[in-house]
Parts: C-alpha cells; structure tokens; sequence
C-alpha cells in the first residue's frame, strides 16, 4: 500500500512538473503553425525559407532571425508579441525601444538606416544605449516605422502605446 501512496506522489510530482515548464520557442512555433493548418512546407514557402530552416525553428536547433518575427506573425495569424521579440530588451531604454519598433516592422539595422536615412553607425549607437537620441530623431523613427510618437516617453507603457496601433 505504502508503494501505491510513494508511486502517486511521483506521478503528481512529474504532472507538475509537465505543467509549470514553459514552453519553448520551438513548441510554441508548432502550436501556431498547427492553429494557422500550415504545413512546414507551406509555412516555408509564405515565409520564403527552407523547410530545413521551419524544422530547425520547431526543434529548438535555431531560431529565425529577428527581423522575420513580425513576417512570421503575419503569416501565422499571431500577435507578434507572442513570439518573445522584447524578451531580452529593456523597455526602460531607450535605445530597446528603438529597436523593439524596428523589429515589429521587420527591419535589419541596415535596411532600416538605408530607407530612412540614418547613418549605421548612428542606430547601433542607439540601439547600444552609447548615443542620447534627439528629439527630433526620434519623431522621424516615428513616422518612419509608423509607431506614435508617445511609444518613445519614457513615462508611458510601451505595450499601452502599442495596443493604439490596433
């Protein structure tokens, strides 16, 4: 009887354990590529990668590279704060917060610095927090990435500011 009591109090110990892990990226990205009735295959072809690329996002073995995020999101039918973007931003900064708006617009630094003319050097000096940002640099990242203007106090919640853009 004791053996019956120890193996039910293993069993409940594993069950909460199963339950309080967190999923990873790789188990989320096949929850919502399931829920959008995707196949790897076609999730490749829309997010125009290799379906190696998909597997590897699934299995834990990489992850995409930020600037696909919001593509992803897109295309999933999710919200691309789901996805983790600003897990390792500090929205205190300015500087993270910069580069949390780009990357919801899916822009590599370069791409971003190209079409809106800032200088390379300029947004990774930013995005570093080793440059102050003027004011009037950021209203232009504003309208450029089509984020408000507000998104970039420092007294207001970012997530707030965004759920506006809805």
């Amino acid at each position: 009887m004791d053996n019956n009591i120890q193996e039910a109090e293993t069993q409940e110990a594993e069950t909460q354990e199963t339950t309080n892990k967190e999923e990873t990226f790789g188990e989320k990205m096949l929850k919502w590529r399931e829920a959008a009735s995707l196949t790897r295959k076609e999730l490749a072809r829309k997010l125009n990668v290799s379906l190696t690329a998909v597997k590897n996002w699934e299995t834990g073995h990489s992850t995409p590279k930020l600037t696909k995020y919001s593509e992803i999101a897109k295309v999933l039918g999710i919200d691309v704060r789901e996805m983790g973007l600003d897990a390792n931003l500090d929205l205190n900064k300015i500087g993270d917060r910069i580069k949390y708006a780009r990357l919801l617009r899916g822009m590599s630094i370069e791409a971003f610095s190209y079409e809106f003319g800032f200088a390379i050097q300029t947004v990774k000096s930013w995005e570093s927090h080793t440059a102050e940002v003027s004011d009037p640099s950021l209203g232009r990242i504003s309208r450029a990435l089509d984020i408000p203007s507000s998104f970039f106090d420092m007294g207001t919640d970012p997530y707030e500011e965004l759920s506006k853009l809805s």
